[in-house]
């Protein structure tokens, strides 16, 4: 499937809530768009800041954390020299100036909370099959990236994993690696590929399932929201999850965003 399966629009459309649609160029007025490169984000001030990437599907549990530093973790991709994936990077929280250079007015005006990530990586970087518990948008401003998503109404479909991630459900169906003898369910879930472009952005309402993958080098940001409904029903009971999580009394070790060291301490991505 392609393009051609999912609605288009020209702007964010807040009416809209149940289904993903792609709103083609929506960010080639934008600063970050015109005028961030790799040479670009390497260069930051701060940029010595120590980052925690992953090579794999962090999505299965299953992926190797490596630290570095992140003007290093920059060049790499730019060179060609890294599969590792900078994967729900906080990178407006280390460089809040970067705040400017997006647009996001629309979304405070209407959503209660809202945060911001940024998702940074190599050609064949993946984010594995999960539905976040937000509304969600996703921008991106370099590079290009597929999306294969899954309605909600297929859950019986995706093998929902046990393993804790933070404000999002996990599935063990790896698509591009896909054991039909393990997962033979899955293939009765309808896929809608979306091949996401430069300057495009994509939205996907709470619950939907995404698989994503990089086609090139790349440089995405997405903003998860919640309206008034979601904040009571969502983000209040999945923040507790997270603090409990992070205190390590629920699932310390299960879950997609630690891994222990050799010291058998907790190391989170990004």
């Amino acid at each position: 499937m392609d393009n051609s399966d999912i609605e288009k629009t020209e702007t964010l459309n807040f009416e809209i809530k149940n289904r993903p649609y792609l709103i083609k160029n929506y960010c080639t007025n934008w600063y970050a768009y015109k005028n961030w490169t790799f040479e670009y984000l390497k260069n930051l001030k701060g940029s010595e800041l120590s980052v925690n990437a992953v090579k794999g599907n962090a999505a299965l549990g299953e992926g190797e954390f490596t630290s570095i530093k992140f003007s290093d973790y920059i060049d790499k991709i730019a060179s060609n020299y890294t599969s590792a994936y900078l994967t729900t990077f906080y990178l407006f929280q280390k460089f809040p100036d970067l705040k400017k250079h997006i647009e996001y007015k629309n979304i405070k005006e209407k959503a209660l909370l809202y945060h911001l990530l940024s998702w940074i990586g190599p050609k064949g970087s993946i984010t594995g099959f999960h539905c976040d518990w937000s509304e969600n948008l996703n921008v991106q401003i370099k590079g290009e990236k597929y999306f294969y998503l899954v309605s909600p109404e297929y859950n019986k479909y995706m093998y929902i994993s046990s393993k804790f991630e933070r404000i999002s459900s996990l599935s063990k169906v790896d698509i591009k690696n896909f054991d039909q003898k393990k997962f033979p369910l899955f293939e009765q879930a309808k896929v809608i590929k979306v091949h996401l472009k430069q300057g495009d952005a994509i939205y996907i309402p709470r619950g939907w399932w995404h698989y994503v993958e990089s086609l090139t080098p790349s440089i995405g940001i997405s903003c998860h929201y919640w309206t008034t409904g979601g904040f009571f029903r969502d983000l209040i009971p999945e923040t507790l999850k997270v603090f409990l999580h992070d205190m390590g009394i629920y699932k310390r070790i299960n879950c997609a965003c630690h891994v222990l060291d050799k010291n058998g301490k907790r190391v989170k991505r990004g």
